[in-house]
C-alpha cells in the first residue's frame, strides 16, 4: 500500500491536504488528538492504533514529516483562533463602558483603553528642522550660544 493511503472495507482512503501532502485518516486522527492533549500513547490509541503499537511505536508517528506538519498546522490554527481581534477587544471594552452595573472606575478605564486603541490621545506636534554644518548654528537653534570657530 502506498504511503498516505489506508484501506477500509475495501475502499482506499486518501487524505490530501490543500498543499498536496497526504496523511492517512488514522494519522489525521492521531494528529488531532495529539494537538489536543500532547500524549502520544493516548492519541495513538484513540486514533485506532493497537495498545501494543501505541506503547512501543507511537513516537514514530511524530517523526513522520507529514504527521508533524499536520500537527503544526492544527496547533497554529488553534492559537490563531484563541487570539482576539482588535474589533473583538473593542466590543468587549464597549460593553464594559456601557454597562451601568459596572463600577464607574471600570467604565472609565474601559473608555480610556478604547481611546488609546483608536488613537484619541495621539499628540500632534509640528516641528521645523534646519540643518547646518556649523556647530554654532545648532546651538543657536536650541537656544544656546554658539562656539567661536
Amino acid at each position: 500500500m502506498k504511503p498516505g493511503t489506508q484501506t477500509v472495507s475495501g475502499i482506499l482512503i486518501l487524505i490530501i491536504r490543500k498543499d498536496g501532502v497526504t496523511v492517512t485518516e488514522r494519522q489525521k486522527k492521531f494528529a488531532e488528538y495529539y494537538a489536543q492533549c500532547g500524549n502520544t500513547v493516548q492519541s495513538a490509541i484513540k486514533a485506532g492504533y493497537s495498545e501494543n503499537y501505541a506503547n512501543t511505536n507511537a513516537c514514530k508517528l511524530l517523526e513522520n514529516d507529514r504527521v508533524a506538519e499536520y500537527i503544526k498546522q492544527l496547533t497554529e490554527a488553534a492559537q490563531t483562533a484563541r487570539i482576539m481581534t482588535a474589533r473583538e477587544r473593542q466590543a468587549i471594552l464597549s460593553d464594559i463602558a456601557k454597562d451601568k452595573q459596572n463600577e464607574l472606575s471600570d467604565r472609565i478605564r474601559a473608555i480610556d483603553t478604547l481611546n488609546k486603541m483608536t488613537g484619541e490621545y495621539v499628540a500632534k506636534i509640528q516641528a521645523e528642522v534646519r540643518t547646518s554644518d556649523k556647530l554654532s548654528d545648532v546651538f543657536a537653534q536650541i537656544g544656546g550660544e554658539g562656539l567661536d570657530e
